[in-house]
């Protein structure tokens, strides 16, 4: 028994933040043009699912509708993903934010979050939601997100077919059971120690590889019998082959897991194409395979013309 292998198209990868975002504008990698080639090579690698960020602060650069070009944008990728096979899951929060909605407080502030979150999501749902696999609503459930948006972001979500993942990060995964009643998968952001060296020993990388496995069953043991998913793994390092070398080690770590009577559907690594701001991805910049593709998929050499 094995996962299925995703990989995340975020904001600042990809499309980098907007002119109407609290954190933009930043540049992105190309994916606004190049993203039927791109998502034709991520195919062609072995990925079979996508995590894509639909970026709130262009699709409601306002309060009201949706931006029609943008939604136009959005449902053309997703055509073009469901016709080679790659199945797309939603985020609708990542790390930025519309500078409208920073302007009434910031969806940090419950009242600004109870208010506008919910609608956001309904329009997003009401636009995309035959066309989505899955949805992971935050790439990680804010600390402080009240508990009235969650609740009443999964009141428009759970009627559709797609699941509904509520997704922490390895610091806030202890606060799993408070979601349990409220998501149909629990995802978790599996983190892993840092590694200075250039050249780890075959020592560190045992070690590395005992963490994420040890982190991945405590996280299963929290979630009680909730299905689960990796919704975020980053290789944290500088140099490309390390970079593999640890993808290597969290694979590994997962099938152990997985053979220790864990369920884990999908593992989604960030990101699937480097960005200006995001290293470790599963295509350079130049749309070529890296060391982290052979480790995750067993890549072949592939380059984007």
């Amino acid at each position: 028994m094995t996962f299925a292998r995703g990989a995340t198209l975020t904001t600042a990868a990809t499309l980098g933040y907007g002119d109407m975002s609290n954190l933009g504008p930043t540049a992105g990698n190309g994916f606004r043009t190049c993203w039927p080639d791109d998502l034709a090579v991520l195919q062609q690698i072995g990925l079979t699912d996508l995590r894509l960020t639909f970026d709130w602060s262009r699709l409601q650069a306002k309060p009201g509708d949706l931006d029609s070009a943008w939604a136009d944008w959005y449902d053309q990728v997703l055509t073009a993903a469901d016709a080679i096979g790659l199945r797309v899951w939603a985020t609708l929060h990542d790390s930025d934010e519309p500078r409208w909605i920073t302007n009434e407080g910031g969806i940090d502030d419950p009242d600004v979050a109870v208010k506008w979150l919910p609608r956001y999501v309904e329009r997003v749902a009401d636009r995309f939601g035959t066309g989505v696999h899955g949805w992971i609503p935050f790439a990680e459930i804010p600390t402080d997100l009240p508990v009235a948006a969650w609740n009443a972001t999964w009141s428009v979500l759970r009627n559709g077919e797609a699941p509904v993942v509520a997704s922490l990060s390895a610091s806030t995964i202890a606060s799993a059971a408070g979601f349990l009643e409220t998501c149909d998968l629990v995802g978790f952001a599996l983190a892993h120690a840092d590694l200075d060296e250039q050249e780890p020993n075959d020592e560190q990388l045992d070690h590395l590889r005992e963490q994420m496995h040890d982190e991945a069953m405590r996280s299963a043991e929290l979630v009680e019998d909730t299905p689960m998913l990796i919704s975020q793994f980053t290789a944290r390092h500088d140099d490309a082959d390390v970079q593999g070398l640890i993808a290597e080690q969290f694979v590994l770590a997962l099938h152990a897991a997985i053979d220790d009577g864990v369920h884990i559907g999908a593992a989604f690594i960030d990101p699937a194409i480097t960005g200006p701001e995001s290293s470790g991805g599963l295509l350079d910049s130049a749309r070529s395979t890296t060391p982290m593709t052979d480790a995750v998929l067993g890549g072949a050499d592939i380059h984007a013309d």
